[in-house]
């Protein structure tokens, strides 16, 4: 199995990712949403786990966006009822600074951002853009990893930064 988490010992540079790649969308063909996607059918899934603040592990089947084009899909045109029952783990080879949209996403989302040594050191909850403003979520600290999940989904399951983290489960 290949390692999401680098090793302890190397030093990476942090890139900055441009904006455009986070904030990049499809044109939008119908407001109609769609209970499957290319970007999202071509996401691996993955069982993870992440330790809560109480210390209990929760074992989460996650789908797995890895590639520039599954990250920019992300949850977008995706019918509620999908996004309710389901997740996205964003993972990027080395830590980045960098914002998530909520363009065509058809539900309000949480996220919580990882270091590489999987400590959640940020979570939002992003809300379905009502009007011309249309804000960006992210932290100003590196992170490699990010997982979006229904609105409630990290208060519900009492994950708190500096307190939870990601365990990656062997398949």
């Amino acid at each position: 199995m290949r390692s999401l988490f680098p090793g302890e010992d190397k030093e990476s540079q942090v890139p900055v990712v441009d904006s455009f790649f986070l904030l990049f969308s499809p044109l939008t063909l119908a407001d109609d949403c769609q209970l499957s996607t290319p970007g999202m059918d071509s996401m691996e899934q993955l069982t993870i786990s992440l330790i809560n603040a109480r210390g209990e592990v929760v074992p989460i089947k996650t789908h797995i966006a890895d590639s520039e084009p599954e990250r920019q899909a992300g949850y977008q045109f995706v019918c509620e009822e999908v996004i309710n029952t389901s997740t996205i783990l964003f993972f990027y080879s080395t830590p980045i600074v960098a914002r998530f949209h909520m363009n065509n996403v058809k539900a309000p989302l949480d996220i919580g951002f990882f270091d590489l040594h999987g400590v959640l050191i940020h979570h939002e909850v992003m809300d379905i853009y009502r009007t011309e403003a249309k804000p960006i979520y992210g932290p100003d600290a590196p992170f490699q990893f990010a997982l979006e999940a229904r609105a409630g989904f990290f208060k519900e399951h009492q994950f708190i930064p500096g307190k939870s983290r990601l365990v990656l489960v062997e398949r």
